[in-house]
């Protein structure tokens, strides 16, 4: 049965306000969060949103990553298979290779790879891949963050006309 919180979250969404909605589920922790990239940036990030009460999904294009995390292991120094093992066991944290879960996603916070390439700068290329990804299933309210390291600009001239 949702709570009184839940269905004023619910109730706030029928009336229109996507971004009022949001914060509150933000607030209240009820947000569905994605991470995108499992690596030293995204898991640590993940097992840290479900130690604070968020329902996390992790997304990752290497099936033996999830399959891991899945089993409850950590691949990630700083990260204990302990701690991931104990979000999993109480549901707060799951992983995927399948992008179709942005759709049922709030949040979804992008943390890929950015290696330099020859000339030093970094390869947009794992950015690219995953906003395609996400692009299709995006919905109103939903908000998307760039954590991955990049050169100023990228969120405003390479992700959001591709959006």
């Amino acid at each position: 049965m949702p709570s009184e919180m839940e269905t004023s979250v619910k109730a706030e969404a029928a009336e229109g306000d996507p971004g009022r909605t949001l914060q509150r589920a933000i607030e209240n922790r009820s947000a569905r969060v994605g991470v995108v990239g499992l690596g030293f940036v995204g898991l640590p990030l993940a097992v840290e949103l479900g130690k604070v009460g968020f329902q996390v999904t992790g997304i990752d294009t290497s099936q033996e990553k999830v399959d891991g995390l899945e089993a409850g292991a950590s691949d990630v120094m700083g990260v204990s298979a302990f701690e991931v093992a104990g979000l999993k066991a109480v549901g707060k944290l799951g992983a995927t290779t399948d992008y179709g879960v942005v759709s049922e996603l709030d949040v979804v916070v992008v943390c890929v790879p950015t290696p330099l390439n020859k000339t030093r700068d970094p390869d947009v290329s794992f950015i690219l891949h995953a906003f395609a990804q996400i692009r299709d299933r995006l919905h109103p309210g939903q908000l998307l963050v760039l954590e991955s390291t990049t050169y100023p600009g990228t969120t405003q001239e390479v992700v959001l006309p591709m959006l």
